[in-house]
């Protein structure tokens, strides 16, 4: 139930990111910084929308399935 929660969250934070950020290339100096800014608001929207979901999905999980999944993180940070 928590992965499916985490999967809706997932969807709905790319949904909102896709219709929230800008598409275009702002040409003044102003309207850079009024795109980026809604690129902020659009992220902070979608890590609001997914950390709930992700943090129950966590705590859902045992003690070896953490250590697997924190791994993962330390995985892909050796790979860049």
């Amino acid at each position: 139930a928590a992965l499916d929660e985490l999967k809706d969250a997932s969807a709905k934070a790319a949904e909102r990111l896709n219709i929230n950020c800008p598409t275009y290339q702002a040409l003044t100096p102003t309207g850079r910084v009024e795109a980026m800014e809604q690129r902020l608001d659009a992220t902070l929207g979608a890590v609001k929308t997914v950390g709930p979901a992700l943090a129950k999905f966590y705590n859902s999980l045992s003690d070896e399935q953490k250590a697997r999944f924190n791994s993962l993180r330390s995985a892909s940070r050796s790979v860049g």
